[in-house]
């Protein structure tokens, strides 16, 4: 693999590790915890066997050293260790010995690691926060810390309640701490243990008996249409809590989970703020768009496709704008928790929508108590990293007069990247109300962002506003829910493009544009020198590209108690969105050729849903549970597209929006659309667990939906899944080691219907004319464009899931790893259609086709310190992935075009057999010849012959974060990494050769120390494909709680500083590796293509908690 062999290098040069080293690394991290776990848990339990008589203390110091592996540590000046004793014991615990071996001779022991301190006992120093006192007026509190087995807990902190006084408990587990009044409150705190307040009395010998923290067992997921204890999951699930969320300048709950869930690849679409995101959840399952997860807000099912987003306006030689992220209407602050359901067995409750996972995001609720209000404010500066080192206008020329080559010298020497990039502000302002009793209660939230973009006249602001409510009725039988998101996003964007040809968009014409011709003519106007020489910063400042989006969602529910454990809930959501993009473009514009133009496009969306399930939990006896679960669903979407187009305008100071007679209104154009489809279901899940050892979850879902053929509008997706509870068994805890051990399997079958509307049904349209009844004239008429397949269903996924989960050490090290075994059947392609026929082409179901996902997915959580003063927890995520396509019924499907001079006829990707979506296929380059023109891999007759060059899908993933705390500040950092990918550089295709330089195109610096001649063509090869691995440090932040005095007003305070994309580690050249530029051949999708992608930004925010 050409990864394998490049990674090392450029690693290498950076100063850090091979690639295929760093899972070593992370193994070797945890071993290092395990390790420091294992002393801990070992120093309770150890056991010696002694045998001396009246021999000095020092001899059996050193027996004890050899039978464990721990060392002391002493000066003799201080510890007698010439004391004779003599001590006989067989089997019996260190800590045991040692107090035997020291109490009552004022020697004190501390473990320290693997290692005992030995010192001479001195008088308690007076406590801190006490008033002055007597040492007569002190009193002494003595006790013992033990688990539920009766073993002493070393280490474990004993602080007295409200004051600022403490001691930790010896190796014996005992503990003494002085006190000047006849009573107090402890609170015993352990990692692993739950905290524990006792009262005690000086004189009195208190026993503490700590009992283990089970809370992540007893923590509860989200799951489609309800909750489970974390302990009772039979299928893959991630859950990532608001605690844990990447910070900084985020926008979309997108950037909330990026690296947080193994098995979860998200690619930044670039960094326009409020740009989109490319989801894939354990690999590409389709060959066509339409492979995001499915969102669930609050149990409302979203329509989150790309074709709900308006489109923008036209430019010769700039292809579309990319897409935006469909949800950036929602408040990140007002979201508690995401949850993926990665395995069918977890997701199949959801079916025909299932397919590509399932992402649930659960939003916050009231809290009962008195009233809490907390604001939150942030400022961001944030600016390009690094641009791209094209030649500066002196360099230019000097260069044209090597090459001999002849340029139209404007006189100016400008830096293109300075006039469009710019330092920019932005600030974000949260504020939530909440509170409740027994009964109900409530949070209200506001949100206002203004994020500006690092490109000049670019940026969202946002505004947003939620109300949730709940109230119990009738003795608490009655439960009724509601809430409603109302949203604006306002949105800037500029005239970038996903493609585009030898004009350019803004960043190219940035990148390639002479760099001596002068921004500004004499008289202030723009210079422009031709309609395909285009200046970056007239396209930037005479074009206006707006998008207003208005959003609600609104939910009710109502839960109804029928008898003891059976519930009935209604529920009904509406999702209203209605989004306005209107652009400009001056008739100055030297491309304009018909005068200023104006495109204002428009969607409006509905989405009903109304849903009625009953629950029902009991038990037989105490060892059988149960928990049954049936329902319906009615979903409802209406789509409505209308736009229109006018140009002619030709008058100055005007706003063509609001001024339409000034064009050519007589000939404006205009279109519309409108779509309806409808899904109904029903559904059912049955938990069964027996006697909290064995677990089964069986579910199943009937979809019908009506954008399938007539003969399959309804579909039927199980799921079953199995686990043991292997550490509730007698033979696993006699190990004493796993404090959680949970073996699962699953299979189940989940469905697609993310496909184009109607293609099932007959389509009419006009043709240019035909030749009918043997005539020699041409026939204008309607004719058929679409041949129908009534036939037509579901893409259906079949996936077979092995797992297992464990806990160690207190539940201080745990995590997961996952196995799985993904296969799409009945593939959905546009086919050659079987004469006679109506059109050429057929959209039908593949049978044979397949398309197969493998991977390992490994989770690993530690809490490594957790004490009065340090914290410090990691947790590393690592996925492997393996995709091929089988089966398919032609040789292959080429995908994707090249962008540049020239470059639209060549195809960038190959889906084949045998071969992961997202393989690069073309020329093999081998250098240059003695002219200077390439040399690429030829057959036996010369012709150049075009192959695997590439593949787009990484090899593995790896995540890393980690907090550090002490005392009130706190450091978290977050690691994103993506390993084995490769990315086709278009940009540095056109920008990083000598090919177009003779055509007035500036270049990269390095292209200048090439062996190439000026004349040599532009082709598509593996010269420009790039090893697209990366290593980032996604966020950066350091907090701080600051301490306050007890007031009525000011609860709490914290400050923050956040950096965002501080670093990244790679050898893609372009301005960063985190690309995925759209480019689509008959709406299938190249992957890995850089472009001029809206470049990602570096960041720092300084950011302000505060509760009152």
């Amino acid at each position: 693999m050409k990864f394998l062999h490049n990674l090392n290098d450029y690693l290498k040069n950076r100063f850090l590790t091979r690639y295929h080293e760093i899972p070593g690394c992370i193994f070797a991290f945890f071993m290092m915890m395990f390790l420091f776990f294992s002393f801990e848990a070992n120093a309770q339990t150890e056991k010696v066997s002694l045998k001396f008589k009246n021999v000095a203390v020092e001899k059996v110091l050193n027996a004890i050293e050899s039978q464990t592996s721990y060392r002391f540590l002493y000066n003799k000046s201080e510890v007698d260790v010439t004391r004779k004793v003599s001590l006989s014991v067989k089997n019996q615990s260190l800590s045991r010995v040692l107090s035997d071996l020291f109490t009552g001779n004022k020697v004190s022991y501390k473990i320290e690691g693997r290692q005992i301190v030995l010192n001479r006992e001195t008088r308690q120093e007076e406590p801190k926060g006490f008033p002055p006192a007597n040492p007569s007026e002190y009193r002494k509190v003595t006790g013992i810390v033990t688990d539920a087995k009766g073993e002493p807990i070393i280490g474990a902190t004993v602080k007295v309640k409200g004051m600022d006084v403490g001691t930790t408990s010896n190796l014996d587990g005992k503990f003494d701490i002085s006190v000047t009044t006849e009573s107090v409150i402890l609170e015993i705190s352990y990692v692993g243990y739950r905290t524990q307040k006792v009262s005690a009395y000086a004189g009195k010998y208190v026993n503490v008996v700590m009992n283990e923290d089970n809370t992540l067992l007893n923590e509860v997921v989200v799951i489609g249409y309800g909750t489970m204890k974390k302990s009772d999951l039979t299928g893959s699930v991630s859950d990532v809590q608001s605690k844990d969320f990447n910070k900084g300048l985020v926008t979309s709950p997108s950037q909330l989970l990026q690296g947080r869930s193994s098995g979860v690849d998200i690619t930044n679409n670039g960094g326009e703020p409020g740009g989109g995101a490319t989801i894939r959840v354990r690999g590409s399952n389709s060959i066509r768009s339409g492979q995001d997860p499915l969102y669930v807000i609050d149990g409302v099912p979203l329509d989150a496709s790309n074709d709900l987003q308006a489109s923008g306006g036209t430019i010769t030689g700039v292809g579309s704008t990319s897409y935006t992220n469909p949800l950036n209407y929602l408040n990140p602050d007002d979201i508690e928790t995401i949850t993926v359901l990665k395995d069918a067995s977890a997701a199949a409750i959801y079916g025909s929508r299932a397919a590509n996972g399932v992402i649930l995001i659960t939003t916050k609720k009231g809290s009962k108590g008195k009233t809490q209000i907390n604001y939150s404010v942030s400022g961001s500066v944030s600016y390009l990293p690094k641009q791209l080192d094209v030649l500066s206008g002196a360099e230019y020329r000097d260069f044209a007069k090597e090459k001999g080559v002849t340029i139209e010298d404007g006189g100016s020497d400008v830096n293109w990247q300075n006039e469009i990039f710019r330092t920019s502000f932005s600030q974000n302002h949260d504020l939530s109300i909440s509170g409740g009793n027994a009964n109900g209660g409530y949070r209200a939230s506001a949100n206002i962002q203004d994020n500006e973009g690092i490109i000049k006249r670019t940026g969202m602001k946002k505004y947003n506003a939620r109300f949730y409510v709940y109230q119990n009725i009738l003795n608490n039988r009655v439960h009724l829910e509601g809430s409603v998101t109302d949203s604006r996003v306002d949105s800037r964007r500029a005239p970038l493009g996903e493609s585009g040809g030898y004009e350019g968009d803004l960043l190219l014409s940035a990148l390639k544009i002479n760099p001596t011709l002068p921004i500004y003519n004499s008289d202030g106007s723009y210079y422009q020198y031709s309609s395909t020489v285009r200046n970056p910063l007239a396209m930037l400042n005479l074009t206006n590209d707006k998008t207003q989006t208005d959003r609600i969602l609104a939910n009710a529910s109502a839960t109804v108690d029928i008898i003891k454990g059976l519930k009935y809930k209604f529920n009904y959501a509406l999702d209203r969105m209605t989004t306005s993009r209107r652009v400009t473009q001056d008739q100055h514009l030297s491309y304009i050729t018909s005068g200023g133009e104006v495109y204002i496009n428009n969607v409006e969306s509905r989405n009903y849903l109304i849903e009625n399930y009953f629950t029902y939990d009991f038990n037989i006896g105490k060892d059988y549970k149960f928990n049954l679960l049936a329902g319906h669903s009615y979903q409802k979407f209406h789509d409505y597209w209308y736009s229109f187009n006018e140009n002619g305008f030709d008058v100055d100071d005007i706003n063509y929006l609001y001024d339409l007679a000034y064009g050519n209104y007589s000939t404006i154009t205009g279109q519309s659309d409108v779509l309806e489809h409808e899904l109904q279901s029903f559904y059912g899940r049955v938990n069964y667990n027996m006697m909290d050892k064995y677990l089964l979850t069986a579910t199943f879902r009937y979809d019908g939906s009506t954008r399938f053929g007539s003969n399959h509008k309804y579909g039927f997706f199980p799921s079953v899944a199995l686990a043991w509870r292997l550490s509730e068994e007698k033979f696993i805890q006699k190990l004493n080691i796993f404090d959680n051990l949970k073996f699962r399997v699953g299979y189940g079958v989940t469905g697609n219907q993310e496909i184009p509307d109607r293609i099932s049904e007959m389509k009419l349209g006009t043709t240019t004319g035909a030749f009918l009844n043997g005539s020699n004239t041409v026939t204008t008429g309607v004719t058929l464009t679409r041949t129908p397949n009534p036939d037509l269903q579901w893409e259906t996924t079949g996936q077979f899931n092995i797992g297992l989960d464990f806990a160690f050490f207190h539940n201080r090290l745990s995590g997961s790893i996952d196995w799985y075994d993904k296969t799409t059947k009945n593939v959905l392609l546009q086919v050659y259609s079987i004469d006679p026929a109506p059109t050429s082409t057929m959209w039908t179901n593949v049978k044979n086709m397949r398309i197969i996902n493998k991977g390992v997915e490994v989770s690993l959580n530690g809490q490594i310190l957790d004490s009065k003063n340090w914290g410090w927890d990691a947790s590393v995520n690592f996925s492997t992935i393996d995709n091929k396509v089988k089966g398919l019924p032609m040789s292959y499907i080429s995908v994707g075009t090249a962008s540049g001079p020239g470059m639209d006829s060549f195809y960038l990707q190959r889906i084949m057999n045998g071969y992961a979506i997202g393989t690069f296929y073309g020329y093999h380059f081998l250098g240059f010849d003695s002219n200077g023109k390439s040399i690429y891999e030829t057959d036996a007759k010369g012709n150049p012959v075009e192959k695997v060059i590439g593949c787009a899908q990484p090899d593995f993933t790896l995540n890393f974060s980690t907090n550090l705390r002490w005392k009130n500040l706190q450091l978290s950092l977050n690691f994103n990494g993506v390993f084995g990918n490769d990315i086709y550089n278009n940009l540095a295709n056109v920008l990083d050769g000598l090919s177009l330089f003779d055509s007035g195109y500036n270049i990269m610096k390095s292209a200048t120390k090439l062996k190439e001649s000026v004349e040599n063509s532009l082709d598509y090869s593996d010269r420009y494909i790039e090893n697209g691995s990366y290593l980032r440090l996604t966020s950066a932040t350091l907090s701080y709680m600051v301490p306050l005095k007890p007031n009525n007003y000011i609860k709490g305070l914290t400050l923050s500083l956040t950096g965002n994309n501080l670093f990244c580690i790679t050898s893609y050249s372009g301005y960063d590796p985190e690309v995925d530029s759209y480019r689509a051949t008959d709406g299938i999708p190249a992957l890995g293509v850089g472009w001029t992608n809206y470049p990602m930004a570096r960041s720092f925010t300084l950011g302000a908690s505060i509760n009152f």
